[in-house]
C-alpha cells in the first residue's frame, strides 16, 4: 500500500508541477533579492529599460542604458525585429552585451509592455536555449518595487566594455504572417492568444484597415495578467486558472496591435512553463491591413467619419485661439 501511495505522489508532482518540467522558467521573472545579488557580478548585465533621461535620474546599481527606451532601440514599427538583426546584434555588442552575457532587465512599472518586448526580441535571439550561453530575465515590477523593497538608486552613467554578440536565431519563438494564415485554414494545429481588448477583438475600436479579429484567436486582454494598481504579475495559480483550458503542449501563438503587448502574454505563458510560444510580430497591424486575410467580426476603419470628426476640432481649436 505505501508502495503505491508513493508512486502516485510521483505521478501527481510530474502531472501538476509544469514549473518544474523547463529549467528555464524557474528564474525567467526574477525578485529583488535575485537582482540585488547581481549587482557588480560581471557576468551579469542590469539593463535599464527605460528612455536617457528617466535613466539618468536615478537607476539601479550598476545599471546600463541603450540610449533610448529599449523596445525602440531593439525594434520599430517600419522595421520589425526579425528583419534587422545584425544591427541589433551591433546595438547589443556596441552597449557591451556579449552572447555569454546573463542580462536582466527592468523599466517603470507602468510601462509593463515595453519592458517585455526586449525580454521577447532576446530570446528569439537564442538567449534561454541551448544555442547560446546568453540567459535573460524579467524583473517584475520595475523600479518603484526597487525602491519600495529598500534598494538605493544611483545616478553614474555605467558604461560596458564594447562586446559582440551573436544570434543564434531560434524561428519557433517568432509567428509569421504566413503562419496563423496556416492556422486559420487549419494546416497547421496552434492556439492563437489575441492579448488586444475586447472592443478590439470585437472590432468596434478599429487600429487598422479592419476591425475584428483572427479566426479562432481567444481573447485574453493581456490586462488580466497582471494588478492594475502595482502593474505587477498576478500570483501563478491565478495566471494558471487564466490559462488552464490550453495544453501546455500546444503551439501558442500570441500577438495584439502591434506585436507589443502580447510580449507580456509570452512571458506570462513562458514563466507557466509552456514551451513552444511564439510573439506574432506583425500582429493586427498587419494582418488587419492586408484585406485578402480572413477576418471574424469585420468592421472596416470609416476614413470619412475620421475626417469630418477631424475638421470639426480643427474648427473648434480655431474658435478657443
Amino acid at each position: 500500500m505505501g508502495r503505491k501511495l508513493a508512486l502516485a505522489a510521483v505521478v501527481v508532482l510530474l502531472v501538476y508541477a509544469p514549473l518544474a518540467v523547463d529549467a528555464w522558467s524557474e528564474d525567467l521573472v526574477v525578485d529583488t533579492q535575485f537582482l540585488a545579488d547581481k549587482i557588480g557580478r560581471p557576468d551579469w548585465v542590469i539593463l535599464d529599460t527605460r528612455t536617457p533621461e528617466e535613466f539618468l535620474e536615478g537607476h539601479i546599481q550598476g545599471a546600463i542604458n541603450l540610449g533610448k527606451r529599449a523596445d525602440k532601440a531593439l525594434r520599430d514599427p517600419t522595421h520589425r525585429s526579425y528583419t534587422i538583426v545584425p544591427a541589433i546584434e551591433k546595438t547589443l555588442g556596441e552597449a557591451g552585451i556579449g552572447s555569454d552575457a546573463h542580462i536582466i532587465l527592468y523599466g517603470t512599472a507602468i510601462d509593463v509592455y515595453y519592458n517585455t518586448v526586449p525580454f521577447w526580441v532576446l530570446e528569439y535571439l537564442g538567449c534561454n536555449s541551448p544555442s547560446l550561453k546568453c540567459t535573460v530575465h524579467y524583473y517584475d515590477g520595475g523600479i518603484e518595487r526597487w525602491e519600495s523593497e529598500g534598494g538605493k538608486l544611483d545616478q553614474t552613467d555605467t558604461k560596458l566594455p564594447a562586446s559582440q554578440f551573436t544570434a543564434r536565431v531560434v524561428s519557433s519563438r517568432l509567428a509569421t504572417t504566413a503562419e496563423v494564415l496556416e492556422v486559420v485554414k487549419k494546416r497547421k494545429k496552434a492556439v492563437v492568444i489575441d492579448a488586444r481588448t475586447e472592443a478590439e477583438y470585437s472590432g468596434s475600436d478599429i487600429r487598422a484597415l479592419r476591425g475584428g479579429h483572427i479566426p479562432g484567436a481567444i481573447n485574453i486582454k493581456v490586462q488580466k495578467n497582471y494588478s492594475a494598481d502595482t502593474y505587477r504579475m498576478l500570483p501563478l495559480s491565478e495566471l494558471e486558472a487564466l490559462y488552464k483550458s490550453i495544453s501546455r503542449s500546444s503551439r501558442i501563438i500570441s500577438h495584439c496591435q502591434t506585436g507589443t503587448r502580447s510580449t507580456f502574454t509570452y512571458i506570462v505563458l513562458r514563466l507557466l512553463g509552456y514551451k513552444n510560444v511564439a510573439n506574432y510580430d506583425d500582429s493586427w497591424i498587419v494582418y488587419g491591413s492586408n484585406v485578402t486575410l480572413p477576418v471574424e467580426s469585420e468592421q472596416w476603419y470609416d476614413f470619412f467619419e475620421m475626417n469630418r470628426t477631424l475638421k470639426e476640432l480643427k474648427e473648434e481649436m480655431k474658435q478657443i485661439q
